[in-house]
Parts: structure tokens; sequence; C-alpha cells
């Protein structure tokens, strides 16, 4: 910690300068994982030249101006390809006449997307065994890198009794290297199922699973997502095993060195990591360590276990706990919470270019030198073209700039043990009075831009707000709140003009004042954000943030 702590210091001294010195970003990286690729029904009953060309309508999708890779998802617990190392997806596994699926001869689940994508897998590797290299070939072809993503303990369904045709044999037959299976009475949390590093079995199986990908399989890199999920250490053990991930990592790198040597080129690597450099460490994950001994490239910072983007997300000290040659890229999700189990589905979701494009700005001013993009995918494209069009526009910083943005408060899910997630607003507004507000950063390039605060809530507002410290007077409720999300309680928006030249570049803060005579609770709020106009004077609105 030691070490952490002094690049910590040295670092924090300098956060003022960090955007002035930053090279120009490199390029986004696109993660597209297998919920994505695989759910084509048809794919089940196409012959090999439909699925060659399948897989290169899906990388023509991503290869866009301004893409730098996509990391393609190889495995959840089982692989998608003919591992020897791990698990495939269609060992033990069948659909009887019902379309149920089975797992070793036993009813398993009905769940449509697994039937489906299990059978578009099978009949790829029959028809066309080599896909994975024409992938590669044709992200080459068409100007891209291509990385293997490799979820280092994808546990969707681990509810007791819940096991599906997703779960690996070593998940199945052996409970002892679970990181807190003791836990699952009635039901199971996803990070009471997660796999334990620290036990050898976990350990050499992963090892040798990305031995296979990186040896066997050409790529330009591999993508750890350590919070697909997350925490991948016993409860208790974090500190005592944090080096056995690093000594994980090191191994990692002597293979991808290996796979240099045999493909000829470059083999790099990226981590995903929490939001909070807090939870990161917490979890076991020396971001210092892997960047003094270069286990890093390409640091991904400011996911969650859920499909969401954190806007309070710490750029500047991941920054200046991995310095620069380490990539620090941003990750945008495909959905925004501002209060835990606020949405009744994730159908319901908010998502957009302009909140893309806030929370790019907002990145960016705050050091990052890239975007990550997370469920960000040709499906989505279809409905919202946008999606494309937004990987180029979100790998130039003074593009996303300009655009009209929308800088929403999100709340922060927390990632480990002992972690309690983090609401978005004050826990009460006591009535007239003002106690507490909230910060939002709003990227840059603000400047005579016009600008409104929006607010939701389940309760009548009478509020005035304020940012940074200027009243905007009081809030009027919205006639027309499409593009706002609905929630499972009737609610109300609220919007107020914030004056010209109050609002800053990077961290603005924003206050309501209760005129009404009754406490407003905190969970009686449920959105707030600063929306920005369009540098050239563009109208605001939810514009592109609409739900699905």
């Amino acid at each position: 910690m030691k070490t952490a702590s002094l690049v910590l210091v040295s670092a924090l001294a300098a956060l003022g300068t960090l955007a002035a010195t930053r090279p120009p970003a490199e390029g986004v990286y696109v993660n597209s994982d297998a919920w994505n690729f695989w759910i084509d029904e048809k794919m089940a009953s196409m012959g090999r030249e439909e699925l060659k060309a399948a897989i290169e309508r899906d990388v023509d999708f991503y290869a866009a101006k301004g893409v730098r890779a996509v990391l393609y998802n190889m495995n959840i617990q089982r692989c998608f390809y003919p591992t020897k190392a791990a698990t495939p997806f269609w060992k033990d596994v069948a659909v009887d006449a019902d379309g149920r699926m089975l797992l070793r001869g036993k009813f398993s689940t009905s769940d449509a997307t697994l039937r489906t994508m299990f059978r578009a897998v099978t009949n790829m590797v029959a028809q066309f065994p080599e896909y994975m290299r024409h992938r590669y070939d044709h992200c080459h072809k068409k100007g891209i890198e291509m990385w293997h993503s490799f979820r280092v303990s994808d546990v969707h369904g681990t509810a007791l009794g819940g096991e599906r045709g997703l779960h690996s044999d070593l998940w199945l037959d052996h409970k002892e290297v679970i990181r807190a299976w003791y836990r699952h009475a009635w039901r199971g949390e996803w990070p009471d199922g997660t796999l334990d590093y620290a036990n050898k079995r976990v350990y050499d199986t992963q090892l040798a699973t990305v031995r296979e990908l990186l040896l066997d399989y050409p790529s330009d890199g591999i993508g750890f997502d350590w919070l697909r999920a997350c925490p991948v250490l016993k409860p208790g053990f974090a500190d005592r095993d944090r080096g056995v991930l690093t000594r994980f990592l090191r191994d990692v790198r002597r293979i991808a060195d290996e796979a240099e040597k045999k493909w000829g080129h470059e083999i790099r690597m990226a981590h995903r990591m929490p939001a909070r450099v807090r939870d990161a460490w917490g979890a076991g994950f020396d971001v210092p360590a892997w960047a003094k001994e270069g286990l890093v490239d390409v640091l991904v910072v400011g996911g969650t276990p859920a499909t969401t983007t954190e806007q309070d997300c710490d750029v500047a000290l991941y920054r200046a706990l991995a310095p620069k040659p380490v990539v620090i890229a941003a990750e945008i999700d495909c959905s925004v919470f501002a209060r835990h189990g606020w949405y009744e589905s994730i159908d319901n979701r908010v998502f957009g270019n302009e909140i893309d494009a806030g929370f790019a700005s907002s990145f960016y001013q705050q050091g990052a030198d890239t975007i990550y993009f997370y469920n960000h995918f040709p499906r989505h494209g279809a409905k919202f073209p946008w999606v494309r069009e937004m990987f180029a526009q979100a790998s130039d910083r003074r593009t996303v700039a300009a655009m009209a943005r929308r800088h929403p408060a999100t709340y922060h899910i927390r990632v480990g043990e002992s972690r309690l997630d983090e609401p978005a607003f004050p826990a009460e507004i006591w009535a007239k009075c003002c106690n507490g507000g909230v910060n939002l950063c709003c990227g840059e390039g603000n400047e005579g831009r016009a600008a409104k605060v929006v607010v939701g809530a389940t309760t009548p507002l009478d509020v005035e707000v304020l940012v940074n410290t200027v009243s905007c007077g009081r809030a009027k409720a919205l006639e027309d709140a499409s593009g706002y999300p609905a929630g499972k309680a009737k609610t109300t928006y609220y919007a107020v003009d914030v004056p010209k030249g109050v609002l800053h570049d990077g961290v603005n803060n924003v206050e309501l004042f209760n005129h009404g005579d009754k406490t407003i609770a905190g969970d009686e709020l449920v959105w707030m954000e600063i929306a920005v106009s369009a540098a050239e004077g563009g109208g605001l609105g939810a514009g592109g943030g609409r739900a699905f």
C-alpha cells in the first residue's frame, strides 16, 4: 500500500494539469458480449457462407470511424469455442421437444435466449469452426483491432437449484471453489457465487483457459472483465490474497509474450475496474502494482456489476495510480440509475446520445484518454442509429463537448463486501431549508451555453434550484416528460433554466431549497440532471435520451 499511497499523493498535487498534458485519444474500445452476437435465431439454421456473412456484418457495425478495438466476449462460464481447458457451451446440454434446456439430462431452464444461444453456437462450430480466425481477419481488413474479452467469473443464475446450461463443470462440481456458497439458502446473490481465484483449482483452470485463448486464437489483446462478476476472493481475504491476483496477471503476461512471438505482433492487456478506487482496492485489485509491473495497457474505469454508468467515477484518481503509458478508458454503459430499484425493468432504462455525450465529455474533462463502450450493440443500432455514430463522436473530445449533452446524477453501486450503495441525493431536505447538494460533472466547453436542471420526484415539489450557490428560481413541472424514466410510482418532472455564466466546466453543484411545509425524503427524489444545449445554440430537451 506504501507504493500506492506515494503515487497517489504525488499525482494528486498535479491533478489540475492532467487534462492539459494528456495526449489525444487513440480511439474508443467497444465490448461485444455473448448476449449480443449469439441471440440471432436465424443463426441456428445458417450454412457456412451465411455464417461468414453474419460475422462480417457484426464487425462492420463496429468498424466505424474512431474505433480502435472491439473486445469479443468468448466465454460466460462456458466457452463459445471448442475449449479443452474449460467447458464448451454445448457440453451435456440439450433441448427437448418442448423447447426446454436440459443440463446433464435434467431440466435446466425454459429461457428462450439461452436456447437460441445454444443452437447458434453449436451450428457455428459445426458449420464454420474457424470463425474466430475469420472475425480477426475481417477486423483487420476493416482497420480495427480484435481483442478477446475474458469474463473472469460470470455467474448469471446462481440461485440455489438454479444451475443452468451456462455454468461450467468447475462451478457445478466443485462448490468448494466458490467464494461464498455457504450463503445460498433460498437465494443467492451474484457476489456469493463467484469463483475464488486464490483456490488452486480455479487459478489453474482459468489460467489454462487464458493460455488457450491467446495461443490458439489470434488477437490483439485480452481484456479481463473483473466485474462479470466481482469479487473473486473469499470474504475477508482481499488483503491476504491481493498478491494472488497480481501473480495471476504476471503468469498471463508471460503467456501474452509467448503469443506475441507466435503471432508476430504486440498483445496488450486491459482490465475492467469499478468506478471507485476504494472498491477496486477492497476487492483485491492492486492497480498501482499492475501499472508498475506492466500488467495493464488499458485500464477501463467506471464499470458496475449492473448495466449502468456512474458519473461520479474516480477517473483522475485512477490516472494517478496508473500513469502513462497506461491508457485510461472510461466506461459508458447503456442505462442510468439515480436510485436502486427505481425502474420496474431494465427495458425502462434511459439510453441516448445526449446522455452518452454527457458522460464522454465529463470523463475527458476528468482525465480519461478515451471511452470504452459496454452494451452498445448492433441490435441497439437497429432501433437507435445514433449508437454507431456515437463511436466516432466519442472518440473526439471536441466533438462531444460541442454536442447537446445530458449529465444525470447516478447512485453508486457497491462492489465487494461491506460497501453500501450510495444514493445520488441527500437523505432528506427539511421544510423551509436547503441541506446539501448534488455534484454533477458537466464536461467542458460550457461557457455561453444554455442549460437547465431537471428533477424528478414522486412527491409534489415546491423547490428553488441553486447551481453553484446561484438561484435559478423555482422549478416548474414539465408537461412533456418523454425521455425521462417512468418508475414504480407516479413521477413528476420539474425544470428550471440556469442563468448564463453560472454553469462552468467540470463539477457543478445543484441544491434544492425546499419551500414546502414538509420534509422531502431522499427516496422521493428519483432523477436529477443538468442538460446543456449544443454549442451552436441547439434546443434543449430529452432529445436522444429516449427510454426503451
